[in-house]
């Protein structure tokens, strides 16, 4: 017998009003949303452990979910975005982005984001139980070194990227009935439209609720008709999600190594232009400030004119005397010499290992969607597959061709800054080496070769302002580092696959992975690093997939009659679970403003395809908690419920003579389910009709089954089976308790669940540093 024996552990005022409560079933921690847009997650005992600010100004939070393993929390807002959130730092793991405009008004419009179901697949995945050495990528490949010094960095940029072991599903309803499903919460596998699956294609939903069986082979969708407020429930048969989820599991591991290589890319080529930009900036801004005080060409002019003849202009001699001086020259070179030399091990260990790892695992995706009979559900197409791979080989090569630049750019500068120095010397008549002053006539070539390639001086303008700085680029690095196209082309008419392509044209049009260098041959690395990520962005973009013809509905049936006024937000309280040991559905639901009318309870059974349910309307009396003959019976308001395990059903219900106190009630569903009438899925009526009775369940109830919440006028509840813990909400919604739940011969039994340990998740105080800065440095997807 269950015994709903209640342990506060805490009672708090908080300063916002809470807006939404939500237990995380692997740990003890609570999250919590106010008015302010603010989202907290806190311990058991109410010790905060951060505290997360929106995105930007006046957005509100419309739903949460925890990830089934407790360390990340997705945050949908009203704007249409969702985040995903590392419990651990606050750092976003994740973003989708389903905001949308109108094609006739251009006016930002959207539905926000009812719901987020966060579900996960009963068993173990075969492809992560055993061994595989076809599948160890470890043995071909390096793994890439963060290009950042910091060991936590490049411990974090991998720490998503492991194995799952079990198949888990984001689904997350956004616009007119669309639910979008992620693979893990990072892999799109598509999105369907509700309307077009139950063949109501001009039908506008809201999916307020949504729930996968253990096996992921029928959900359960309730939803409103936008239009009369109805409610209706559609049984979807998902068996796609359970016959493949071995091959949709493969993909999305995949799909994260390539995303998580991106990133690091993206890293590495911020870090390459910021060696660029640091060292040759002082460089850089002398040159430019010569530049603007003779006209345009006659940096080049000058030094030319300073090599052939010996003899520097006035004004140059000015600027080699006073502006660079031998001491300075010094030490630009050394300071170019190792900026040179950073960026080409950047270069060498990092864009040319990242880009070798993302060819071999897009050329084992490409291989996996040609077992077309095995892998065409999960979307993946091969030709996209392709062009990321002629993506990825034209980046390595220009990478190649980056690393040649260098090299002749090295060999160009240290001669340039050599013979800088011996003019120097010369001008101030100092004695010097005469292995230094030689120069020799390749030397001089090169000298001459680097001149004559000077950049051209560029305003931001186009108009030349004398005596001021303006920007000026010092030699072909630079011209790789912008988004621009290059103006220096390499000279590549020796390259024996350029004449082996030009000799055999056949090449080109029968294989679908070679092609001709020249097609990206004006390209910088930033233009090319650019395309490669548009491509892959291409491959995983689920907005080509069609995913909605594996999906179909067992049945679609009309459960309740709203009417216009009713705000299913304020009004509906909704809440549906899947029960495995009896292969059922259970939802439960209640409408404040006709609070007579009581607990609308339902049971549909899975074990013969959706053939059989129940279902019952309950109404619990003052009888329940009040003892003796004399006692006037009237209903108790339901305030709010939420299924705390699929044996007990948690309610809130107004108690009957004290106003400051509530009802706490764990109603155990077998008494539910046993009280309830069966009825027809086939039927056209509606489920919640007039034939179905309205029994008053009171007397079928014990003592043992509520609690009396004194002096707490309670709101909202949130509770977890799982853990064991409850917490009510104030009508005010500025006051919060939290229990500890007990059950008979439950306390001495191991809990397999792991414990919030203080040294996983750090505390407030460390993380106060973070803001909404994070929120814009976020590889996101736009729906």
């Amino acid at each position: 017998m269950y015994q709903c024996g209640i342990r506060q552990v805490e009672e708090r005022h908080v300063p916002n009003q809470v807006d939404l409560m939500v237990w995380s079933h692997r740990l003890d921690l609570l999250a919590l949303s106010n008015f302010k847009g603010e989202v907290q997650v806190h311990r058991l005992h109410w010790q905060k452990v951060w505290n997360l600010p929106p995105y930007k100004e006046n957005v509100l939070v419309e739903a949460m979910e925890w990830r089934p393993d407790g360390k990340a929390l997705a945050i949908g807002y009203n704007t249409g975005t969702v985040y995903i959130i590392d419990i651990e730092d606050k750092g976003i793991l994740g973003k989708y982005d389903f905001a949308r405009e109108t094609e006739d008004f251009h006016e930002y419009k959207n539905y926000g984001i009812p719901f987020i179901r966060w579900a996960v697949k009963a068993g173990t995945l075969e492809n992560s139980s055993d061994y595989n050495i076809y599948d160890d990528s470890t043995i071909f490949l390096q793994k890439p070194l963060s290009p950042s010094t910091s060991t936590e960095e490049s411990t974090k940029l991998f720490k998503e990227n492991t194995e799952h072991t079990q198949l888990s599903m984001l689904m997350i309803t956004y616009g007119s009935g669309y639910i979008f499903m992620s693979i893990f919460g990072s892999y799109p596998y598509g999105s369907i439209h509700l309307p077009q699956i139950t063949k109501n294609e001009y039908g506008e939903y809201k999916i307020v609720d949504i729930t996968l069986s253990d096996d992921f082979s029928m959900m359960q969708v309730l939803y409103i008709e936008r239009q009369t407020n109805n409610v209706f429930v559609a049984f979807v048969n998902t068996t796609v999600l359970s016959a493949y989820c071995e091959e949709i599991s493969i993909v999305a591991n995949k799909h994260d190594r390539i995303i998580h290589l991106m990133s690091h890319l993206d890293k590495t080529m911020n870090s390459i232009t910021e060696a660029w930009e640091h060292i040759l900036l002082e460089m850089d801004t002398k040159m430019a400030y010569y530049a603007s005080t003779v006209p345009e060409g006659g940096v080049s002019a000058d030094l030319l004119e300073l090599l052939m003849l010996g003899v520097p202009s006035d004004e140059l001699e000015l600027f080699l005397l006073q502006e660079l001086t031998a001491k300075g020259l010094k030490k630009f070179g050394s300071s170019v010499e190792l900026s040179y030399s950073t960026i080409q091990k950047l270069v060498l260990n990092q864009l040319n290992i990242v880009g070798q790892n993302l060819t071999y695992y897009l050329s084992e995706l490409r291989g996996l969607t040609r077992v077309s009979d095995r892998y065409k559900v999960t979307g993946v197409e091969e030709n996209k597959i392709t062009n990321a791979i002629r993506a990825c080989f034209a980046f390595l090569n220009k990478c190649l061709e980056l690393q040649q630049v260098i090299d002749l750019s090295m060999r160009n500068y240290k001669a340039f800054f050599r013979w800088l120095f011996v003019v120097i010397v010369r001008l101030l008549d100092e004695q010097t080496s005469s292995d230094i002053v030689k120069i020799t006539q390749q030397e001089l070539t090169h000298i001459a070769d680097f001149l004559y390639n000077f950049d051209k001086v560029q305003s931001d303008n186009n108009e030349s302002t004398t005596g001021k700085p303006v920007k000026f680029n010092l030699e072909r690095l630079g011209q790789y580092l912008q988004d621009q196209e290059i103006i220096l082309l390499p000279d590549d008419e020796d390259n024996p696959w350029h004449k082996i392509l030009k000799e055999n044209a056949c090449l080109l049009k029968e294989n679908d992975t070679i092609f001709s260098i020249s097609e990206f041959k004006k390209y910088s690395l930033v233009q090319q690093h650019k395309h490669l990520t548009h491509e892959i962005n291409k491959l995983f973009d689920f907005h080509d997939k069609h995913i909605a013809k594996y999906f179909s509905v067992y049945n679609n049936i009309k459960c309740y009659n709203g009417d216009a006024d009713m705000n299913w937000k304020e009004n509906l309280r909704i809440s549906q679970i899947y029960d495995t040991n009896q292969q059922a559905f259970m939802m439960a639901f209640i409408n404040n403003k006709v609070p007579e009318e009581g607990l609308h309870f339902m049971s549909v059974s899975t074990k013969e395809r959706i053939c059989s349910g129940t279902l019952s309307r309950y109404t619990f009396s003052s009888s329940l908690i009040q003892e003796g003959n004399n006692i006037l019976d009237e209903n108790l308001d339901i305030l709010d419920i939420q299924f705390y395990s699929p044996e007990y059903l948690s309610l809130l219900l107004r108690h009957p003579s004290i106003a400051d106190s509530t009802v706490f009630v764990q109603l155990p569903l077998k008494i539910a389910l046993d009280n309830s009438q069966e009825f027809n899925l086939k039927s056209k009526s509606i489920a919640f009709n007039e034939q179905v009775a309205q029994k008053n369940i009171s007397p079928l109830l014990d003592q043992s089954v509520y609690k009396v919440l004194e002096k707490m006028s309670g709101f909202r509840i949130a509770v977890s089976g799982a853990r064991k813990v409850s917490v009510v909400l104030s009508n005010l919604q500025r006051k919060v308790r939290v229990f500890e739940m007990e059950t008979n011969g439950d306390e001495d039994e191991e809990d397999t669940l792991d414990s919030t340990s203080q040294s996983n998740i750090t505390p407030a105080s460390e993380t106060s540093h973070n803001n909404t800065d994070q929120f814009n440095n976020t590889r996101d997807i736009t729906l």
